[in-house]
């Protein structure tokens, strides 16, 4: 059984065969577009370096588990809030509010919070989307945002355009919501259905491929000792036998196959010769290649490689590393932060006919923001108001940063800034390296 070219196993083809029931009925549904291919919906993946690239097995690239676990961990650790726009510009956190249980505490009975968006920005980080499925009392009121993983969900569009999602539950059977009660965080872009976001692991299997490729190889050469492409010569008046030549083969595995027979020696008889013509690793540029492969995965996911332990190319841990931390927290992070938090607050807070609510769903991406003992000395001094500059937080604000109880003086919540002159009092003197000469003053032609 083949689907798209592609060759399925044993085992892949009866699963596929135990799905048709369900594939039916997918494809029975009025569907104009969105629809994809039940390869695609199956978790189908690609050929590459002869590796077929699926989202499970790119997992095993420790490039591509690094990737995905360190933005989804990014975005896990910011916190996650409803917040209120304010007539003067501003906006105030809503701290009871009832959403917030949703977004910080347990959005259902299977996980937390911060673990439901790690879920979530890895779906999407690994097949572009990731689902969350509101369920609602018969008040209207949500009870819980169910996740579900992108392997069972099918987003299609029907003749009269409106998107729905079929979702396929752990029992086998389907449910189809409407789009304003599903939960849909998109990666980048749009595929051709217009409905689901690029997946970076198809569109990049070749270089993942690579990347796996590359590991499998080297891991068979230490499991074959180094001598895959070693052979024995035997005089030309030596005959050998089929059973001789099965039975050195055997030798030879019992000897010196695996690491630790690796060095192990040989007893060669009736003037048989050992040729090397194996390929070091040095010759061969594994290492270089593992390490591009690693630079190249990492760059598709948009994360500096010295923060998945990629670092020969660095030659010091200063201002550049500090720098492309920083970079990685604006260009990667931040983006799918601005869209899980729009889509967020489009489905809680919904629009109704043209208007908009004032709540909105956002990260705090200052928490992530964790220096030293030293830059966060400095960075509390200035905002406090240090060297007589106005200050932007108060005593307790800083202290609520660092977990500390608040003060109880009068002055503690109180923003600094510097008193103005009283009237009449003497100006302050003037630094003398600042004060103008006479231009006439110490010159050469003053009559």
């Amino acid at each position: 059984m083949s689907i798209e070219g592609y060759k399925l196993s044993a085992r892949a083809a009866a699963a596929m065969a135990g799905n048709a029931g369900v594939q039916n009925a997918v494809e029975a549904i009025p569907i104009t577009g969105g629809e994809g291919t039940s390869f695609d919906w199956y978790g189908g993946g690609q050929q590459a370096a002869g590796i077929m690239v699926t989202p499970e097995t790119a997992m095993r690239s420790t490039a591509v588990w690094r990737c995905t676990t360190l933005i989804s961990g990014a975005m896990m650790s910011a916190p996650l809030a409803v917040y209120e726009h304010l007539s003067n510009g501003m906006r105030r956190p809503v701290a009871d509010h009832e959403f917030n249980r949703f977004l910080q505490v347990e959005p259902n009975e299977d996980m937390s919070g911060p673990e439901f968006i790690e879920l979530q920005a890895g779906a999407m980080l690994l097949r572009g989307n990731g689902y969350g499925l509101m369920r609602q009392a018969r008040n209207g009121k949500i009870t819980s945002v169910d996740y579900y993983h992108p392997a069972r969900v099918m987003p299609f569009r029907t003749t009269d355009k409106a998107t729905w999602y079929r979702f396929t539950n752990i029992d086998g059977g389907t449910e189809d919501h409407h789009s304003s009660y599903v939960i849909h965080f998109r990666g980048f872009g749009r595929d051709a259905g217009g409905i689901r976001a690029l997946s970076a692991i198809s569109h990049h299997a070749q270089a993942i491929g690579i990347n796996l490729a590359t590991r499998d190889y080297t891991a068979g050469q230490f499991e074959r000792g180094l001598m895959t492409n070693d052979y024995f010569q035997f005089p030309k008046d030596q005959a050998v036998s089929p059973e001789q030549r099965a039975a050195f083969k055997a030798y030879l595995r019992k000897r010196a196959q695996g690491v630790s027979n690796a060095h192990n020696p040989l007893i060669m008889e009736n003037g048989a010769e050992w040729k090397q013509v194996s390929v070091s690793a040095k010759d061969a540029q594994l290492l270089e290649l593992m390490q591009y492969s690693v630079v190249d995965v990492a760059r598709i996911f948009g994360t500096p490689p010295h923060m998945i332990g990629e670092t020969s190319a660095a030659t010091s841990w200063g201002t550049g590393i500090e720098q492309m931390t920083i970079g990685f927290k604006l260009y990667t992070v931040m983006p799918h932060m601005r869209r899980f938090a729009k889509e967020l607050t489009r489905k809680l807070f919904p629009v109704i006919g043209a208007r908009t609510s004032n709540l909105f769903v956002d990260f705090d991406p200052d928490a992530l923001e964790v220096g030293d003992s030293k830059a966060q000395g400095e960075m509390f001094t200035r905002a406090l108001g240090g060297n007589q500059l106005p200050g932007y937080m108060s005593q307790n604000e800083v202290r609520r940063k660092k977990n500390l109880s608040p003060l109880k003086s009068a002055n503690a919540d109180t923003v600094y800034y510097p008193q103005p002159p009283v009237a009449g009092a003497p100006p302050a003197p003037k630094d003398p390296a600042q004060t103008p000469t006479d231009p006439e003053e110490g010159s050469d032609d003053a009559s």
